[in-house]
């Protein structure tokens, strides 16, 4: 028998946010990028494209050629890349894009890739090549955000890379990914167009109003803090639940205490990861937390059928859904994006997916951390000293 449980409408923090008009989840890639693809073949006016990876693979390429047949009819395209997560770009790669009148631009470049230092001001000697590198190297754009037109937007966890469609066979052990990507229509798509600009012209300004946006990004420090300082606070002041989809937990002790005092009031708390990581060192390092992750009282689920590369908080009835993982990078480094969604929906929809996920996933016990090779704690632990870069 089912037992439905009935969550309550969030705390007051985000009492005046402006709905979407339109949000859609999708938990399936390849609906998401073909969705995607007939929407920038669609496009009209603008086409505004910001990720980490833009691979230069199948899917990649197939979307390049939408952006180049949407620029031949008179469209204005932007691209942001990451100088990190798309490093297989080079000058070439820029120069196709360019010749048919899209405007790419590479975020941090590695200072020894001169030639992708595209509108950005070249520093030519050693001195401040290496200055750069080191202000800079570790702050990435880790944000997914396609929009069409400044009235459609997407966002989420899909970069614009293969390795999110089902049966590639360049996954780790040949499993899927499992992906959160969302669709947005509504006036707040402008906002995200203001908020791609601020990075593309690298001038980020107040904006009156911030907290009423359905979403949140951390364009300067200022921003970052005030990010920060709400995740925690939500987390403190949820009633009922906060339910975790996380690719690569490396927690601050922020949202430790956070996720304590919420387990300490009777909340239900609940972190869903993967046995399994693209990034390989990633599960030894994370298990470093379960422990005391446990004495708390917390549910933790392990997902072996896929590999989790979501990033999803659901709490009481507002779902969090975007580019930001519960770790180092993207507290303290990296330019995120996440969106609120609000509609019952959307909340309906993650509920049962979440079920449905760990329902097929293996709860962690202290026996779990028991049967560990000796030799995989001492490689988390060593690991965990140098959380601050992962």
């Amino acid at each position: 028998m089912l037992v439905t449980v009935s969550y309550s409408r969030h705390n007051n923090l985000l009492e005046n946010v402006f709905p979407w008009h339109q949000e859609t989840l999708l938990f399936n890639a390849d609906k998401y990028f073909e969705q995607l693809i007939f929407e920038l073949n669609s496009a009209v006016k603008s086409i505004e494209i910001e990720c980490y990876i833009f691979a230069q693979d199948t899917l990649g390429r197939q979307i390049i050629t939408c952006l180049i047949n949407a620029a031949k009819k008179g469209v204005n395209v932007k691209v942001i890349i990451d100088g990190v997560g798309s490093m297989i770009w080079d000058s070439e790669h820029i120069k196709e894009l360019c010749h048919h009148g899209i405007n790419v631009k590479v975020y941090h470049p590695l200072p020894w890739r001169v030639s992708l230092y595209q509108g950005i001001r070249i520093k030519k000697t050693v001195l401040s090549k290496f200055v750069d590198l080191l202000s800079n190297i570790n702050k990435r754009d880790h944000r997914k955000l396609y929009i069409i037109d400044q009235k459609t937007a997407w966002s989420g966890s899909l970069n614009l890379c293969a390795d999110h469609l089902p049966g590639t066979t360049q996954t780790v052990q040949n499993k899927d990914w499992f992906d959160c990507g969302v669709r947005l229509t509504g006036k707040p798509v402008f906002n995200l167009s203001e908020s791609f600009n601020e990075v593309w012209q690298t001038t980020y300004r107040y904006t009156p109003g911030r907290k009423k946006l359905p979403f949140r990004t951390n364009n300067n420090l200022f921003r970052r803090q005030l990010k920060n300082i709400e995740l925690v606070k939500l987390m403190k002041t949820s009633k009922q639940r906060i339910w975790i989809i996380s690719a690569y937990l490396v927690p601050s002790w922020r949202i430790i205490s956070a996720l304590k005092k919420a387990r300490l009031q009777g909340v239900d708390v609940k972190l869903l990861i993967s046995r399994h990581s693209d990034i390989i060192f990633f599960p030894l390092i994370s298990t470093t937390y379960y422990k005391l992750l446990l004495k708390f009282g917390i549910e933790i689920y392990e997902c072996n059928h896929h590999i989790i590369h979501a990033k999803t908080i659901l709490l009481d009835n507002l779902l969090m859904v975007g580019s930001s993982n519960l770790n180092h990078r993207s507290f303290l480094h990296d330019l995120e994006l996440d969106i609120f969604l609000t509609q019952q929906q959307s909340i309906q929809q993650m509920e049962q997916k979440f079920n449905q996920l760990i329902a097929h996933s293996d709860r962690v016990d202290h026996n779990r951390l028991l049967s560990q090779p000796w030799y995989y704690q001492i490689l988390g632990k060593i690991l965990w000293w140098f959380r601050y870069w992962l």
